[in-house]
């Protein structure tokens, strides 16, 4: 049963190996055809540097007879024979340079294609002659790095907080915005503190004159002036941070290494409300951001802020600054920590015209000084404990030969930071306003330290009393910048004064005042969602540090606004004191706010036995007529920037030209230099009178002697010397006269009349 399907078995095998060897043959003839020769990188990969050849094959004769595709297919002919007689393989054709090939060096063991490659012909000596090629060049490896930065100043490895190599993420994020060119150019900042070295060799290139001065001396050049602690480097030591000159072999880098830094020294002696003003809007049209690393003291019980004059200017900046988009104060919440000290009782971080910054250390924690605060907008890297690395800058050349530092500290270190950040914002979009800026820290910062008390407010923000929004990040504040359209104008809504005079209850009792806002309260103004909620309260007590004030938003949100402070035992209570939150950035205005307040007494003391009264309070929000649907596509829009899509491309808004702003009126003499030049100018006067009294009053005496007779019997005598008067008259004054004038003219009037004598002897 088997015999007769033997044969058809054999005929299978038999056709099975004919096509077999019919596929083996293919490839062997398949470079010869026109379809069968595809571009380099579709095909082969490459064969490596000096073991390639890339040539350039023309037709001979011309062939200008044929089309296109037919010209193709014969230069793939040609190759393939070059190829051949080089002892090489064509790998086809270079990417879409028509007429260009790889030819590749066979492996020693290769004897495909029929090519003989005799080791005395070298492909080059083939090549060199062929008629076909016009051109040839043997592929070498080129040294090519990626565009990454790499700086020459020596310390630039210690600065952490821009590269963090060890604990990988805990940076800025600055380096990605730094290879797309932001590096802040255009954009000032000033450091408002005890002056700056800018003469330092970090700095000296990056200085701003223009924006310039001190307050302390009063004169154009804020130098520091040594003291006997050589304590004066706070200063120099925050401009490095933010503008120090990379690739000098210097010391570091800054963050915003192409801006420009000022400085307004005014901490260097008696600071008083008037100076602080004046230091507030100083050269406020040159200068665009204000880098504050300075308050109240930070001792636990200190109630202070601006006063007056510098709540006016600071107001008077945000309005007048930078051609009416207002100057950006960044200011650094304190170093109170150890002491419970909270950054709500300093008026510069309470002050809704402020970015208040501040500290985390290197791992995103919060160190042991750092305060906490509800008015508290974001924190960046500083110092942490004694195991912690420091931040890396310039200092000032009294205090350290070397001019650089590994030790610069607290949340003075943050706030520049934090400046200079702002510095790369302003680059990509010049016209963000005062609040612009607050607007994309809230909607960039990111989250840090689980351990903190993170809450999510009505609006999806996420907020901390420890850490604000959260940590900047340079690269986020770069991108939302490039894309963000100004917010409505700032708008406010401000409850009546409400008389109270209640007692306050002790723990766990709370008192509790809540206040209602309608919409038809906010029709007048507009206002739709907040910004900044402020409380001013009056409050009696005998220990103000033993009482807590909270206050809650519509949505439930709540805000720590007065912490209890252990080591505060004044008696002086609160007078109009105003406490300020931005946990409710972002929600709607119109609901209930309640007030909470409570007494932890202290039962082992006697002074704070008496209770406290809460006298009066009243209630304002600040915000805008952004909606909330607005607020969430903002947020929408913002993270979506974060790709960096619109850093790489030509995208741009358009930005309007701002205010006609007046110059400011710059005299060009100070008061030192007025006073320079008066003592100058009565020495030159008195010089002058004692001039010409001598050779008034000498000239007198000198017509008085001469109309003696004993001066004329000599004049005669003179006359009778017979040519000798010049030399009789010389011991003649001996005698009889002491003035060298009257010898003078006595010496001329002798010469006058000698010629007279000679004639009468020739005579």
């Amino acid at each position: 049963m088997a015999a007769p399907y033997f044969p058809t078995f054999l005929l299978l095998i038999f056709f099975s190996s004919i096509a077999l060897l019919v596929l083996t043959v293919l490839p062997a003839v398949t470079p010869s055809l026109p379809q069968t020769a595809p571009s380099l990188s579709s095909r082969w990969p490459s064969c490596g540097p000096g073991q390639s050849w890339a040539v350039r094959i023309h037709h001979s004769p011309p062939r200008h007879e044929e089309d296109e595709g037919a010209g193709s297919a014969h230069l793939d002919v040609i190759a393939d024979r070059v190829a051949k007689q080089a002892g090489l393989q064509n790998r086809g054709q270079i990417g879409e340079l028509e007429g260009h090939y790889l030819l590749c060096s066979l492996q020693p063991d290769s004897k495909s294609l029929g090519g003989i490659w005799k080791r005395s012909i070298q492909p080059g000596d083939v090549l060199a002659t062929h008629p076909h090629v016009l051109w040839y060049s043997m592929e070498r490896a080129l040294s090519r790095s990626k565009r990454s930065l790499a700086f020459n100043d020596p310390d630039y490895p210690k600065q952490w907080h821009l590269h963090n190599k060890i604990n990988r993420g805990m940076d800025i994020n600055v380096t990605g915005v730094w290879e797309r060119n932001i590096t802040g150019q255009g954009v000032t900042v000033v450091v408002v503190d005890d002056g700056v070295e800018h003469s330092h060799q970090d700095i000296h290139l990056n200085y701003s004159p223009e924006g310039s001065y001190d307050l302390n001396s009063n004169d154009p050049d804020p130098m520091p002036h040594p003291d006997l602690r050589s304590d004066n480097h706070h200063g120099t030591r925050c401009a490095g941070e933010i503008a120090a000159v990379p690739n000098n072999s210097f010391c570091a880098v800054g963050v915003a290494y192409g801006s420009k830094v000022a400085g307004i020294r005014v901490l260097d002696g008696p600071l008083t409300d008037s100076l602080e003003a004046i230091a507030f809007n100083k050269h406020y049209q040159i200068n665009d951001i204000y880098s504050c690393s300075w308050g109240p003291d930070d001792d636990g019980h200190t109630v202070d802020g601006p006063h007056p004059l510098g709540k006016a200017a600071l107001q008077h900046g945000v309005i007048a600054g930078r051609r009416g988009f207002g100057s950006i104060f960044v200011v650094a919440s304190g170093n109170g920590g150890q002491y419970d000290d909270n950054c709500n009782y300093d008026g510069y971080a309470n002050s809704i015209y402020t970015i208040t910054v501040g500290a985390v250390d290197e791992e995103g924690k919060k160190p042991f000084y750092a305060e906490d605060c509800a008015s508290m907008l974001a924190v960046t890297f500083s110092s942490g404990g004694a195991r912690s690395r420091n931040i890396v800058t310039s200092d000032w050349s009294v205090r350290s030969k070397r001019g650089c530092t590994e030790g610069h500290t607290g949340t003075s270190a943050a706030a520049p930071l934090a400046a200079g950040m702002v510095a790369l914002m302003l680059q990509v979009r010049p016209c963000l306003t005062w609040r612009d800026v607050q607007h994309i820290v809230a909607f960039t910062a990111t989250q840090c330290d689980s351990l903190a008390d993170w809450g999510v407010n009505g609006a999806g923000f996420h907020h901390s009393h420890q850490h604000g929004f959260g940590l900047l990040n340079a690269w986020r504040l770069v991108n939302a910048a490039k894309v963000w359209e100004s917010v409505p104008f700032l708008v406010s809504y401000q409850s009546s004064v409400i008389k109270e005079d209640v007692p306050i209850v002790s723990h766990p009792n709370v008192l509790v005042r809540t206040w209602n806002v309608s919409a038809a309260d906010l029709d007048p103004s507009g206002m739709r969602t907040l910004e900044h909620v402020a409380v001013t309260v009056t409050i009696t007590h005998p220990c103000r540090g033993n009482v807590e004030i909270v206050l809650l938003c519509p949505s439930g949100m709540r805000s720590l606004i007065g912490a209890p402070r252990s080591i505060d035992r004044d008696p002086s209570g609160y007078q109009d004191w105003t406490f300020s939150t931005v946990r409710c950035w972002g929600e709607r205005a119109e609901g209930q706010y309640t007030l909470k307040i409570t007494d932890y007494k202290d039962a082992q003391s006697d002074q704070c036995a008496a209770v406290g009264v809460l006298k009066q309070w009243k209630l304002t929000l600040y915000g805008s007529s952004m909606t909330y649907s607005e607020v969430k596509e903002r947020q929408r829009l913002v993270e979506e920037a974060m790709s960096g899509k619109h850093l790489d491309s030509n995208f741009s808004l358009p930005c309007p030209p701002g205010l006609d702003i007046p110059p400011e009126i710059v005299s060009p003499f100070t008061s030192n230099n007025l006073k320079f030049l008066l003592l100058l100018g009565c020495f030159s006067l008195f010089w002058s009178l004692y001039y010409v009294l001598d050779v008034t009053l000498g000239h007198v005496y000198l017509r008085g002697l001469l109309c003696l007779p004993r001066s004329r019997s000599r004049h005669r005598t003179s006359r009778t010397s017979k040519g000798r008067g010049v030399e009789e008259a010389v011991p003649y004054r001996d005698e009889e006269e002491q003035d060298s004038g009257v010898e003078l003219l006595a010496v001329l009037d002798s010469e006058v009349k000698v010629p007279n004598g000679r004639e009468q002897l020739e005579t």
